[in-house]
Formats: structure tokens, C-alpha cells, sequence
């Protein structure tokens, strides 16, 4: 209980710690926050650093998606990624105020039941959920949000470092990643301080598609 409450709150203030009006709500977040001394988290094994400005922070909440179905229920084999799905919850303002809650945040919002952000969700348009992450038909990572989106392609990784959170299913934490832009409106997307979403490492049991959640902060840059 403490961990939902505590997920919930970040998320419904995270835009709110430089107080803006109801009319900025939507102008973008640079415009709300001074950004200019927030900085991405180094990773483990360092990924390149930004060449661009930073424009926005988010929450990621969602799952990894994978298939064992070229290779069902085979010992032999790996599940294949294919993807994944998150809720983005604006955290630029977090970013500058709070970054060591922010930090923390993932590993928190994979306690939270799914109902805690839905509920948030459907608050208000106005509330802090601000867009989506997917992939699109090509298999290309999408972001799209009330300030941009960008279509992206892996530029370079890192682990997780091992005090990470391990996830639901105790397999570990996803890789930080570096993102290069292939359109939109950001050129750069780095995912940091990751929570879960590994699979497990053979398709023993696993017949076809399965979802694993994972949490993430996403920092964008142009």
C-alpha cells in the first residue's frame, strides 16, 4: 500500500514541483522547469553522452514483450523480443527537483498495481500521464507525448547495475540504453534506472507471446 501511494504521488506532482498554472500545463516542460542542471544518471558501463539539449523526463510503466512461438515450450531455445508497451508519466520537473526519488521511482512503480496508474489516467486530460511508448509494424521503439514523439533505433547499451530492481519474476533488469532519433521530434532517448522485464532465458513451459513487466525513466533530448 505504501509503495502505490507513494508511486501515485510522485506521478500527480512530478509536474507540479515548480508550481505552474493551469494554462501551462500543456506548453513544454523546459518552458516550466529550468532543466539546464538536471542530468541523466551515468550507467554501469557508460553509454555516449547527449549531444543535444535536454527536453523531457519520464515515468515508464508497461511490460517487454516476447514470443517463444517460432520455438514452443523448447529448453533449447530463447524467447524472441518483439517489443514493448508503457504508460509515459511526465517526471521533468522531478528531474530537476528530486532526481534521487525520481531514480528510485522505477523499482516503486513495479509494486504499483496497474489500477493505481490507470486510475491517475483517467483523472483529468491534464493529469500527469503525457503519452506512450511502443513499436510500430517496422519494429522500431515510438514515443509519443503531449510535447513531441520520436521514432528511434539503438544506438548503444549498457546493464543494469546489480543493485536494480530484479522485477516481479526475479530475472533481472532490462538494459540502459542509448537511442538515436530516425524521425520526430527528439534526437536523442536514453533508458535509465530500469525495473524488471527480462525474460526468462529458455522457452521450457512457454508455448507462445508473454508480457513481462518493467518500469524505466526515459530522458529526451533534441
Amino acid at each position: 500500500m505504501r509503495c502505490s501511494f507513494a508511486f501515485a504521488f510522485l506521478v500527480a506532482v512530478a509536474p507540479t514541483f515548480a508550481a505552474p498554472t493551469s494554462m501551462e500545463k500543456r506548453r513544454p516542460a523546459l518552458d516550466v522547469c529550468d532543466v539546464t542542471k538536471a542530468v541523466v544518471p551515468p550507467a554501469p558501463t557508460p553509454l555516449p553522452a547527449p549531444s543535444g539539449s535536454l527536453q523531457y523526463v519520464a515515468i515508464g510503466r508497461g511490460t517487454q514483450n516476447y514470443t517463444c512461438g517460432a520455438t514452443p515450450n523448447s529448453p533449447n531455445a530463447a524467447p524472441k523480443a518483439i517489443g514493448a508497451i508503457a504508460t509515459l508519466y511526465n517526471a521533468t520537473c522531478a528531474a530537476v527537483a528530486a532526481p534521487q526519488v525520481l531514480n528510485d521511482t522505477p523499482a516503486i512503480a513495479l509494486k504499483t498495481p496497474a489500477s493505481v496508474g490507470v486510475a491517475v489516467e483517467k483523472e483529468s486530460t491534464d493529469g500527469p500521464v503525457s503519452g506512450h511508448h511502443y513499436f510500430n509494424a517496422a519494429g522500431s521503439p515510438v514515443f509519443e507525448t503531449e510535447y513531441g514523439w520520436v521514432q528511434a533505433k539503438a544506438f548503444a547499451n549498457s546493464t543494469a547495475p546489480p543493485t536494480a530492481d530484479k522485477g516481479k519474476n526475479g530475472l533481472g533488469s532490462v538494459p540502459w540504453l542509448k537511442l538515436v532519433s530516425t524521425a520526430g521530434t527528439w534526437k536523442e532517448v536514453y533508458r535509465v534506472d530500469t525495473a524488471g522485464g527480462v525474460a526468462p532465458k529458455t522457452c521450457a513451459d512457454i508455448a507462445g507471446t508473454f508480457e513481462v513487466e518493467y518500469a524505466a525513466v526515459y530522458w529526451f533530448y533534441a
